[in-house]
């Protein structure tokens, strides 16, 4: 991934029940999906009763092909050039979740989100969604303990009552459905693509460990089969929700805050820090005199 083309053109107008309902329709088509991924140690009898079902073919198959025609009539939309559009249609006929981000109906550069309307890609957006979302997810991260707890000390609980272990299946689905929809836009907000990913590695892991799990032709690899009992997996939520509450604490200075609430105590706190800086200044002064008083050599 490279960072975000740049934006030429007026802002966009228009398209909102449409991009509303591609929105739904590339959403439903990730739950469908989302629903038959091994995202743990329950929920097996379900999954294959759900594969099997005609209902799941039907639902991937009619979803596609909206996402296909859509993606068709929006070549005549916009006035990007041929093989951007034709680049966007071949991404989201691959990967319909993509049609939550990008479009062929929509102008290079441009995003249009749900509750805000026509923005463009870059730190702004992006700052305003971690904002946004950053509470709503750590809400749904957290939902990442009970299914831990139902895991771990269910056992043969699990297996003996198959009310518990859909639940289990369902809320494991849900907290992956968020992940990957909360990944996808900001992603396509990030100024830089690479960066974005490289940060926040453990959330994409997250997202696609039950995505190889669901290989079964990798099967025979024992790192498979950790994935689908489900240790792995536990690693990595355990690892994002830290990750999560730890972003939403710096994100809203919840630190700060609380210390403000004694003041003696936060006056001592800011008191150390510039004694902690004034220290590293003069460090690097030392360090920057010596190299300038060493002769070439």
């Amino acid at each position: 991934m490279t960072s975000s083309p740049s934006i030429s053109g007026p802002t966009p107008q228009g398209g909102t029940v449409r991009h509303a309902l591609m929105l739904v329709v590339a959403t439903a088509f990730l739950s469908v999906v989302g629903l038959v991924l091994p995202h743990g140690e329950s929920g097996d009898a379900f999954r294959e009763w759900f594969l099997a079902h005609k209902a799941f073919l039907a639902l991937i198959i009619g979803l596609w092909a909206v996402v296909i025609i859509e993606g068709l009539s929006g070549l005549f939309v916009t006035q990007d050039a041929l093989a951007e559009r034709l680049r966007r249609l071949l991404l989201t006929s691959l990967l319909p979740p993509l049609r939550m981000i990008i479009a062929t109906s929509q102008p290079r550069g441009w995003l249009w989100l749900p509750g805000m309307g026509w923005r463009p890609a870059g730190e702004e957006i992006s700052e305003q969604l971690e904002q946004k979302l950053a509470l709503p997810m750590v809400v749904l991260t957290l939902l990442v303990l009970p299914v831990l707890g139902a895991e771990l000390t269910g056992g043969e609980t699990l297996e003996n009552h198959p009310r518990m272990a859909l639940a289990t299946h369902l809320t494991t689905c849900v907290i992956w459905i968020g992940f990957t929809m909360e990944f996808l836009w900001m992603v396509a907000a990030a100024p830089s693509k690479l960066a974005y990913c490289l940060k926040n590695w453990v959330n994409l892991v997250i997202i696609l460990l039950p995505l190889v799990a669901f290989l079964r032709v990798l099967s025979i690899f024992r790192f498979t089969r950790m994935l689908r009992a489900g240790r792995l997996l536990r690693a990595y939520r355990l690892r994002g929700l830290w990750a999560r509450v730890w972003r939403v604490v710096l994100l809203f200075n919840l630190i700060e805050r609380l210390q403000q609430r004694d003041p003696a105590k936060y006056c001592a706190s800011l008191e150390k820090k510039i004694e902690d800086l004034e220290e590293e200044l003069a460090r690097l002064r030392t360090r920057l005199a010596e190299q300038r008083g060493k002769k070439p050599g």
